[in-house]
């Protein structure tokens, strides 16, 4: 018996979340009729990361299957990729030990939660962002941002049916983060694990931080009391991305920078260094930077008084003190 290890990304819109309905259309059921199709067998079941609400998306997302059949990896990918519908794509695939539990296994996790910020509705984004035509105050919401970092109680962040299928609400976030970029806001949250709508719930908080009809009292009384009337609405699931699962602990240099993202800044001659040293055209080397630091492969070390982040195409030191971008280099 094999345990395939299998990533997958999904357009939600057409399913009721991923894990399996009596009534209605899921990811889960999907993927299970498509592998059974593969392997010529009755469909397996599979077991997933998480449970994801009906709407949602995900760009990364993670489960498990037991198979009897010798099909290659790449076989698998290429098969499952014929067979599923357009809004269903697997990504990768590798055998892993048979204790290896999709969901049980998991470190940590990232959400995205896209906005559509323009005044009028983008029909290429209709079911893929929350439109929301008025402006945000980014410098505010990441304000309030910062106060969700550490492990607190979320109790006050969870839908209240929610509440009853965990033992415990305490959640552990590295970081949160607001990013806005020609019209499209991106609120990207990574912890321990999430509540029900949790994700949805604190975005909508940061959103009504930026509308004055929240404080940053409100938003500590929150979390400090577990009172959900200090939090904010709960935005639509369309805007909601899966956007990575991680199956290895953090390590506390990791934790510390990616915790501290939004203080992550670079003086002109550092830029000047930077560009030079990697051609690079992007806009901004912070947003570049952030994008290295965040991503699953990136290690990050101390050495000295700086981090070492160690990418795929290249290395980055920051201060670990001011978080200043020192410098980068191709690796």
């Amino acid at each position: 018996m094999r345990n395939l290890k299998v990533f997958i990304a999904y357009n939600g819109a057409a399913y009721h979340g991923f894990q399996r309905q009596d009534n209605a259309l899921s990811v889960q059921e999907v993927a299970e009729k498509a592998i059974g199709k593969l392997l010529k067998t009755a469909p397996p079941t599979i077991y997933g990361c998480s449970r994801t609400d009906a709407g949602v998306h995900a760009r990364r997302f993670c489960f498990n299957v037991h198979i009897e059949s010798r099909i290659p990896c790449e076989g698998f990918i290429k098969g499952m990729n014929t067979l599923l519908p357009d809004d269903i794509a697997v990504l990768s695939c590798e055998d892993v030990s048979a204790d290896f539990h999709a969901r049980y296994d998991t470190k940590a996790k990232e959400y995205v939660y896209l906005i559509n910020n323009k005044p009028s509705r983008d029909v290429f984004l209709q079911k893929l962002a929350y439109h929301y035509p008025y402006p945000l105050d980014t410098k505010k919401m990441n304000e309030a941002a910062r106060l969700f970092i550490g492990e607190h109680d979320f109790a006050g962040f969870c839908r209240a049916e929610g509440k009853a299928r965990v033992k415990s609400t305490v959640r552990t976030i590295y970081a949160l983060e607001v990013a806005q970029n020609k019209g499209i806001c991106e609120i990207r949250i990574r912890g321990s694990g999430f509540l029900y709508n949790m994700v949805r719930i604190v975005a909508g908080t940061l959103i009504y931080v930026s509308e004055g009809k929240r404080t940053l009292e409100d938003v500590r009384l929150a979390i400090e009391t577990g009172a959900r009337d200090f939090a904010g609405v709960t935005l639509p699931p369309e805007g909601l991305y899966l956007n990575e699962v991680l199956y290895e602990e953090p390590s506390d240099n990791a934790n510390e920078l990616l915790a501290n993202l939004d203080k992550l800044h670079i003086t002109e001659l550092g830029e000047r260094r930077v560009r030079k040293n990697l051609d690079l055209s992007v806009q901004s080397v912070v947003e570049w930077a952030k994008s290295q630091i965040r991503s699953p492969k990136a290690e990050i070390t101390r050495v000295g008084k700086n981090h070492q982040v160690l990418c795929e195409n290249c290395r980055i030191t920051v201060n670990a003190s001011s978080f200043t971008i020192i410098t980068a280099h191709r690796n």
